[in-house]
């Protein structure tokens, strides 16, 4: 999806119809538009998602205004006016024009939310156009809605994409970008073929199938509640702990408890550390026990070992002075080595004999110069053991006291915070106690369910086999029978496919978010995407990987980096599907319209982040103010600039509050005082 224009009609602050160019190429993909703060840079990234999916951001405020007030306020009572975005794209080598529009009749003063209707139409590569019948779901196949969240946003508030509860639902919008959704689909379908078949082999399959069916059917439908519940636990669970964090933070900011908080902070953080190296020493003794344990026990046998080889070489039968082997070839070939005939059953026949049962098998006297080589060095071996266990039990007695003195402190602020004179700093650390306590009960419950539904599992695999052996004598039965067990076989394969591709997309994840981290920001910090969809921040202490509290610029930085990973993912993606020739050439490409994108980083951040915006995406909308954009981030930035322009504030403040941007050398109006407030879109080039 490439994009190609925009134009607003009566579109809130743009008055009238207003249309910027949006064409570029790879060698110049960005699109730079710069507007003071209320001009409407967040009404213009919003004209996007209005246009494509019918719908604005959180953060717009009384979004049933959606005609210009100037316009709205000319307009008589009982006379309407238009309202409309519309959008020109290509995608898969077709061109699109997408038009939302709305007639908005006027009975007051008040705007009411307004129905639009969409309109789309399709020119395909050899000319011919057409209506698109289905317009949404058509806007929905190129990109689906969740989806949109990663190419247009605000970037002051794009660190909710770290927040924890939003990891499942952005979990579940990569899968959709990512072509995993396909595989989701498949699964959800075939229990209801499987309650087809089953129910045949419950109406003719006999007594005993019937009641293993019936109990399989039974642990199927517990197995599905536990399922919902636990997503729902795992829901609260991460609102509950964004609520805790929330409270964390304005016990941070408050003037009074914030050096107590901090110092609690950094109490969690030790704490933290001590339990992650306690827990490093118990393995470390563990590991040791495990593989040389066994040394403790040497010692009286070794002696008692020793003592029998002293014996058994006094009596010189150690080493043994003859190999039975040896012995076993003279009475073979009848003939001793002094000369002597050894005549079966003769005197020297019988002598030699004799002196076969004294001599020793080749292999034991092997083993036993093995042994009696390691009896000496076992004593070594039990003083190292005995000083690594001496060491290793200092280390955890060690970081135990750490941990016991710092759960002493922590409990020490919390106690302080609890009796704090400020009744608004007690309702704060009592409400911050519940939630602590809250998210200990849904973290053992979550344990709980998770336990249930192994067991479910165990018993339905266990019924499924009892199935497969129970007596059949019905056809239809047995057919049944025989289908319900290949559903099941391929539901397993396609569990275990999409575990592995689920595993082999946040790994590539993964790694294109540490690139494009790194090469953002000057921290030691390491990013990280879990297996839960988790974003969170490491650094390495002592070969300990210990989390780092994120400041709003990290979240920032890391949600900037997090979506450049995902746009690269999805045209790599994208790429190999077109070259096993699935996919049409610009499959996977999707712009990036982001508002306030450096938000509250320093300039050195500013500078590295404008670096990144470019590589980003194929093709990038940009929206700044003068504050933002100047400086570090237009020099980096105008290499790759293909249109820039300024949205132009007209205002009816009084005073002189006429100013200029000065781009490249050149005054632009950025704003000017009017009869009216509007906004209007001024190319620059």
């Amino acid at each position: 999806m490439r994009l190609q224009s925009i134009t607003l009609t009566n579109f809130r602050q743009f008055e009238g119809v207003q249309t910027f160019d949006l064409t570029s190429d790879a060698i110049r993909p960005v699109s730079l538009l710069f507007g003071a703060n209320g001009a409407g840079k967040t009404t213009f990234l919003n004209a996007f998602t209005w246009a494509l999916h019918g719908a604005m951001s959180e953060d717009v405020e009384q979004q049933e205004r959606m005609v210009s007030d100037s316009v709205w306020r000319a307009l008589p009572i009982g006379q309407s006016v238009e309202v409309a975005v519309e959008l020109r794209f290509d995608h898969e080598g077709r061109d699109y024009r997408l038009l939302r529009q709305a007639s908005v009749h006027k009975q007051s003063d008040h705007q009411t939310r307004p129905s639009p209707e969409l309109q789309l139409w399709m020119t395909a590569a050899d000319g011919s156009s057409e209506v698109v019948r289905a317009p949404q779901e058509t806007v929905y196949s190129i990109l689906p809605r969740g989806v949109s969240r990663f190419f247009f946003f605000n970037g002051e508030r794009i660190e909710n994409l770290v927040k924890r509860g939003a990891y499942a639902e952005v979990q579940q919008d990569i899968k959709v970008l990512l072509d995993l959704e396909q595989v989701e689909r498949a699964l959800a379908h075939l229990p209801k073929v499987d309650r087809k078949l089953t129910a045949e082999l419950k109406k003719h399959g006999g007594d005993k199938a019937t009641e293993i069916q019936e109990a399989i059917d039974a642990l199927r439908e517990r197995e599905t509640t536990d399922r919902d519940q636990l997503k729902l636990l795992e829901g609260d669970l991460a609102a509950l702990t964004e609520e805790r964090d929330a409270v964390l933070d304005v016990l941070r900011q408050h003037n009074e408890t914030r050096p107590i908080q901090e110092r609690r902070d950094a109490v969690a953080r030790d704490l933290e550390d001590a339990k992650a190296a306690l827990a490093t020493a118990q393995a470390e003794r563990q590991h040791l026990i495990a593989t040389r344990g066994f040394l403790a026990f040497t010692e009286s046998l070794g002696d008692t070992t020793q003592a029998m080889a002293e014996s058994l070489y006094e009596k010189g039968k150690l080493p043994s002075p003859l190999k039975r082997e040896f012995v076993d070839k003279l009475l073979k070939n009848g003939a001793c080595i002094c000369g002597t005939p050894l005549t079966e059953h003769s005197e020297p026949w019988l002598h030699v004999k004799d002196w076969r049962q004294k001599a020793g098998l080749q292999a034991v006297e092997t083993a036993w110069q093995q042994l009696s080589g390691q009896i000496g060095p076992l004593a070594t071996a039990r003083v190292d053991l005995r000083e690594s266990l001496s060491s290793l039990m200092t280390r955890i007695n060690a970081q135990r006291d750490r941990v016991d003195r710092l759960i002493e402190e922590q409990s020490e602020l919390d106690g302080k915070l609890r009796d704090s004179r400020r009744e608004d700093v007690q309702a704060l650390e009592s409400k911050r106690i519940d939630l602590d306590t809250q998210l200990g009960i849904k973290q053992q419950r979550i344990g709980s369910v998770r336990s249930e539904l192994d067991r479910l599992g165990r018993d339905i695999e266990q019924k499924t086999k009892e199935r497969r052996t129970a007596e059949v004598t019905d056809e239809l039965a047995a057919k049944a029978r025989a289908r319900s067990d290949l559903v099941q076989s391929v539901k397993k394969a396609l569990e275990e496919i999409l575990a592995i591709r689920e595993e082999d997309m946040r790994r590539r994840l993964d790694a294109e978010l540490k690139t494009v981290f790194r090469s953002i920001t000057h921290q030691n910090h390491v990013p990280s995407l879990n297996r839960g969809f988790e974003l969170t921040l490491h650094k390495d202490v002592d070969g300990v990987q210990l989390q780092v509290p994120k400041s709003t610029g990290e979240n920032q930085i890391l949600s900037l980096s997090f979506v450049a990973a995902v746009s690269k993912l999805a045209r790599e993606i994208r790429k190999e599907r077109r070259a096993e020739g699935e996919a049409p050439p610009d499959a996977g490409i999707y712009p990036i319209v982001m508002d306030a994108a450096f938000g509250s980083l320093d300039q050195d951040y500013q500078q590295a982040v404008s670096r990144a915006l470019a590589q980003m995406a194929p093709q990038l909308v940009v929206l700044v103010s003068k504050s933002q954009g100047l400086g570090r981030v237009v020099t980096e930035l105008m290499p790759y600039v293909s249109h820039l322009g300024v949205i132009e504030t007209h205002t009816t403040a009084a005073g002189d509050v006429a100013d200029d941007i000065e781009i490249e050398g050149v005054a632009h109006p950025y704003i000017r005082p009017a009869s009216t407030d509007h906004s209007e879109l001024k190319v620059i080039k």
